[in-house]
């Protein structure tokens, strides 16, 4: 770490206040206390109270609203809502709502998503989500997600640990440590490379380990499919299994767990043992005829043959006893006999990560002069054809709406303008999907009719705006949404510029034939506005030998991955009563945030979609998009990197009640308009940690939407409003392994207008002007993602997510649920 890491946190939060950057000495302390500067301009503090807290040396304590940083030397607590930085020596607190950032110090951090620390740290770090200290000699860290590239004497508690070095323990659900612990590793799973350590877990890993994927059905469960993780002499086994005999002829499930000896007879066969625990549940009401769920202790006697050098046939016998949980009574007694295949994950192929090419593609179109943007020819703006365009698809629309799907809302006349007008802005009650999804969709079509007419991304703002406004006051008889204005107009800009560059990845003027058709009707598919464009222009035939690609690899990379798999979602967090479904899943990493070159607007930019292939869940279930607005990065002499910056975010969520289930909605929120700062630091590369990064992102939500449990009107059944965000995440690449990241996503939404003092029985349901139920909503979610290599380009993709929400209203009872999904697949990387 670096003192420029410290300030730069601070100075970059406070360049939203229109306080100068250039000059990092020079203090800024918006606020009172007992301060004073000595002789050579140093603010000495013995109590600082601030909106922007920074002083020199502190003796005392320090409360900053937004931030509070120390430069020189910390003898006290400092305290902070947002961000804590202390340049060096530190000896006393460190307490802030959303991270703390260290260099030196002998003191405790204690965060709600993340701690950083270096140098010279000691003291203990607490976090809810993640703590990374790049060398802590003594102390412990404890929080969600626990890091300690290389050296640490301490011990670690969480959900997730990493250590590069360790002379401690470990303690966790997921405990990895690359060399030599002296300790105790204690988990769920458990990894080291070193095969000596003590470890105790279900599951134990070391680099010898053999992973074999199982499938095999029986009479204890119809279809199973386990992970078999086998040392030299001993294995344990996870798994899931379908339809449990004995119950009844409905589907039931069993969740189990494996833990055996096994003995090599040849070099193909071995023989084992196990005993196994069965978590049994049958979907049922409790009854004494149906119990809602049982256990199970089987013990099994296994015989293995090695086909290949990836595929294995066994065949098992064995004996459960299966029993009730409330009081042991026995159930059922009565033999095994199972037959599958097991399939060895090879683990020693090539893995494709940042090591090698750090966004995949880096290189490709190289010659600077094939760029049509460098096109002497195409550098001419066209404002007043775009303006055409914009109008154009309002009248194409409204057309539609109205002489082929005959809709009401389309029959317009000038008395319907003209008391649209009058009447002014109201809260509209279309779906969530429309207002929400499909309104920012339609924005972006107003912005790519300006940038595809050579317009630039600040100058197109204004066509989504105008045109949105056109919309709302002309184009229905009903009055004009003020959510579907900045729902349109912002998310419009951020889908129409994502969509812009993705489809510049597609075009190539110099292909004929079939495969420029394809890149022309794919590209069409990402940006309509686009596609149309070249075929009105030409460009969709015409065939270039130079100023063909519309896309720079080499300055701006970009990593592609698309994921294919199944996906379970909980009803009301139940582990087997839900919906499975097949899903798509596709995430895309547009440029490199640290690059000081290419600093335009969305010159750096995420997007992550899924789509559920399910008729009763929405085709759309995820669409989450990030985009970089303005940035100051910041080199850090140790080899680790930060950048500060303005980004807008685009989140949407959404469910429907599983099958067969509840009625529950599992989960639906939105942020449709949404900006604020946040910071990416990357690490350096220590050991088999190939990659680290830390993101922390604070927002302020401007339009978004929550589940209502309430308000039900015409097609809405959640609420409107503004709040805030905040989003942290750490991603983690282990050069041939694989990858994991884990991140946590807290919204919270306040709906100010509601209806309950309105007379809603007697007033017109389209002028009811409410943004739903009065109070607050917030959703937390955690997610973990897990990918395994398998080959170059194909990984296991694992990843789970848990959903918290808290409604309060204020003239209802408030409403707390929570659930779960998961999901599996095979993921390509591009």
């Amino acid at each position: 770490m670096n003192t420029k890491l410290i300030l730069a946190a601070l100075f970059s939060f406070s360049a939203l206040m229109g306080q100068a950057q250039d000059d990092f000495r020079k203090t800024h302390n918006i606020g009172v206390g007992i301060n004073h500067h000595g002789a050579d301009s140093t603010l000495y503090s013995s109590g600082n109270v601030a909106l922007f807290g920074d002083v020199d040396t502190l003796r005392g304590v320090q409360i900053g609203n937004f931030s509070a940083t120390v430069r020189r030397q910390l003898r006290g607590v400092n305290i902070a809502g947002v961000v804590n930085a202390v340049g060096s020596d530190m000896r006393g607190v460190q307490i802030s709502g959303v991270s703390n950032l260290l260099q030196s110090g002998n003191g405790v951090q204690v965060a709600m998503f993340n701690n950083v620390a270096g140098e010279g740290f000691r003291g203990i770090q607490l976090s809810a989500l993640s703590n990374i200290s790049l060398g802590m000699k003594r102390g412990m860290q404890i929080g969600g997600t626990n890091i300690c590239s290389s050296y640490m004497r301490g011990a670690q508690t969480g959900f997730y640990n990493y250590a590069d070095t360790l002379n401690g323990s470990q303690i966790g659900l997921l405990n990895v440590c690359v060399a030599h612990p002296r300790g105790v590793q204690i988990g769920f799973i458990n990894y080291s490379r070193d095969t000596l350590a003590h470890k105790i877990g279900l599951v134990n890993v070391n680099p010898n380990t053999r992973i074999d994927i199982m499938t095999y059905g029986g009479t204890a469960t119809k279809t199973n499919l386990a992970i078999r993780f086998r040392n030299r002499s001993t294995y344990n086994i996870i798994g899931v299994g379908t339809h449990y005999f004995g119950l009844d002829k409905h589907f039931s499930g069993a969740l189990f767990y494996r833990i055996g000896q096994c003995f090599n007879i040849t070099p193909r066969f071995s023989l084992s043992g196990d005993l196994g625990y069965y978590h049994i549940e049958s979907f049922e009401e409790n009854s004494n005829s149906k119990p809602e769920r049982l256990f199970s202790l089987q013990a099994r006697l296994n015989a293995d043959l090695i086909l290949g050098n990836y595929t294995s046939l066994f065949a098992t016998v064995g004996y459960g006893d299966t029993r009730y949980y409330n009081h042991a009574r026995r159930y059922r007694q009565r033999a095994i006999f199972e037959a599958g295949l097991a399939w060895r994950l090879s683990r020693n192929r090539h893995f494709y990560t940042a090591a090698d090419d750090e966004y995949g593609l880096k290189g490709y179109g190289a010659d600077t002069t094939a760029f049509a943007f460098d096109d002497p020819m195409r550098q001419k703006k066209h404002p007043w054809r775009a303006a055409l365009e914009a109008f154009g698809i309002n009248v194409g629309v409204q057309f539609f709406d109205r002489y082929v799907m005959n809709e009401e809302f389309a029959k317009i006349s000038w008395s319907s303008i003209k008391n649209n007008i009058k009447t002014g802005f109201v809260w509209d009650n279309d779906q969530f999907s429309t207002n929400l999804f499909a309104h920012p969709y339609h924005g972006g079509l107003y912005f790519n009719a300006a940038r595809s007419h050579g317009m630039s991304f600040w100058e197109s703002v204004p066509y989504s705006f105008c045109g949105s406004l056109m919309w709302e006051t002309t184009c229905e008889i009903e009055p004009p949404a003020i959510n579907d204005l900045m729902a349109t107009t912002f998310g419009g800009v951020c889908i129409g510029e994502v969509t812009n560059r993705i489809s510049n990845l597609v075009y190539d003027d110099r292909l004929r034939g079939f495969p420029r058709f394809m890149r022309e009707f794919i590209g069409t598919l990402i940006c309509p506005i686009k596609g149309l464009n070249r075929l009105l222009y030409g460009d969709a035939w015409r065939v270039r030998s130079s100023y063909y690609k519309y896309h720079d690899y080499e300055s701006i990379p970009v990593h592609f991955a698309a994921s294919v798999g199944y996906r379970y979602l909980a009803d009301n967090g139940a582990l087997f009563r839900g919906e499975g479904n097949p899903y798509i899943q596709f995430n895309l990493a547009y440029g490199d945030p640290f690059d000081r070159e290419q600093t335009k607007p969305y010159d750096y930019f995420t997007a992550d979609l899924q789509f559920g292939l399910s008729g009763n869940q929405p085709l759309i279930t995820g669409v989450h998009l990030l985009g970089r607005l303005w940035s100051m990065p910041v080199t850090i002499s140790n080899g680790a990197d930060m950048v500060f910056g303005l980004f807008q975010h685009f989140n949407y969520y959404d469910s429907e009640p599983v099958k067969n289930g509840s009625d529950i909605v599992p989960y639906r929120i939105s942020e449709a308009a949404s900006i604020g700062p946040g910071f990416i630091c990357r690490f350096p590369k220590v050991g088999n940690l190939t990659k680290l990064e830390q993101r922390i992102f604070v927002d302020g939500i401007l339009l978004g939407g929550s589940l209502s449990d309430y308000y039900h009107v015409i097609d809405r059944d959640y609420n409107m409003g503004s709040g805030y965000s905040v989003k942290a995440s750490c991603l983690m690449e282990f050069g041939k392994v694989g990858s994991m990241s884990f991140g946590a996503d807290y919204y919270r939404i306040f709906t100010w207008k509601g209806y309950e003092n309105k007379d809603v029985a007697n007033t017109n349901p389209i002028y009811l002007n409410a943004q739903g139920d009065k109070g607050n909503s917030s959703l937390l979610v955690l997610n973990a993602r897990f990918c395994l290599a398998l080959s170059k380009r194909i990984n296991l993709d694992m990843k789970v997510s848990n959903y918290w929400r808290d409604t309060h209203y204020k003239y209802h009872d408030k409403v707390l649920s929570d659930t779960f999904d998961c999901s599996i697949g095979l993921q390509y990387v591009l």
